[in-house]
């Protein structure tokens, strides 16, 4: 997962598209996560601490108009796109790796 990643947001209409740029993967998936933990933490002000499952995760994932990814391919120098559920499995095999450490 060391791969230039390009993540493609719409939260709502077309003129909230925006981008993030990451150096990986990986970071992408922390920042996606980073993202839904500050909404949580602003639904819930005096909550000292949040829990949450990862299935709330993907909803919030899931409420986003559009999301994508775009991830460089050293073999073909190519940008290659990746959808909202490839997004979902990233998040989740990196949440799995991060528990195992």
């Amino acid at each position: 997962m060391g791969n230039h990643t390009i993540l493609l947001v719409q939260p709502k209409d077309s003129s909230t598209r925006t981008y993030y740029d990451f150096a990986n993967v990986s970071l992408m998936c922390e920042a996606i996560t980073a993202m839904y933990e500050r909404r949580l933490k602003k639904l819930n002000p005096r909550s000292e601490h949040i829990n949450y499952h990862i299935d709330d995760l993907r909803k919030f994932i899931d409420n986003f108009s559009d999301i994508s990814a775009l991830v460089f391919n050293a073999q073909t120098v190519s940008y290659l796109p990746h959808d909202r559920e490839w997004i979902k499995n990233s998040i989740y095999n990196h949440l799995k790796r991060l528990a195992q450490k």
